[in-house]
């Protein structure tokens, strides 16, 4: 169990994360192509979870920009409708610092393009998918970083 006290940093990827210093609801959408039921964070609390962030790997049209920096405490404090933002610890042998986002609504795991059975369909599930992303967006924006040869973005510059 990972206390509400605990820090989780979120890789931004530019750029489809980020536009202009701004995060973008995009950073947090569940992938349909995998049928991801939760967003990886790394534990503040884990010393290599920096190391963690930049060995994801890179692609052509996807490269490491930063990380935004979120309170457990605060993402599961969120109150939206019916849903509850549910984080735990995930690491495995490569990475120690790995944990996850779920994302329950109505009780049912949110999985990448799968919408859950209480939710009806067309603009109610795109309104609800925003409004989830938007969460998450307020929180990290106040604690995103630039990774590299960027400076770094101070929470109050945001």
């Amino acid at each position: 169990m990972i206390a509400d006290s605990e820090n989780v940093a979120r890789a931004i990827f530019s750029p489809q994360m980020i536009i202009d210093g701004e995060l973008q609801p995009e950073a947090f959408r569940l992938r349909a192509s995998i049928n991801e039921d939760y967003l990886s964070v790394m534990r503040l609390s884990i010393p290599s979870w920096l190391d963690d962030i930049k060995h994801i790997p890179q692609r052509q049209n996807r490269q490491i920009y930063g990380y935004a920096e979120m309170n457990v405490g605060e993402i599961r404090g969120i109150r939206l409708k019916s849903v509850t933002y549910v984080v735990c610890e995930l690491p495995n042998k490569n990475v120690l610092s790995h944990a996850g986002i779920f994302i329950n609504v109505d009780g049912e795991n949110l999985i990448g393009g799968k919408m859950p059975n209480s939710v009806k369909d067309g603009k109610e599930q795109d309104f609800l998918l925003l409004a989830i992303q938007r969460e998450l967006v307020d929180i990290a924006q106040k604690g995103l970083r630039r990774i590299g040869n960027g400076p770094t973005i101070s929470p109050a510059a945001s």
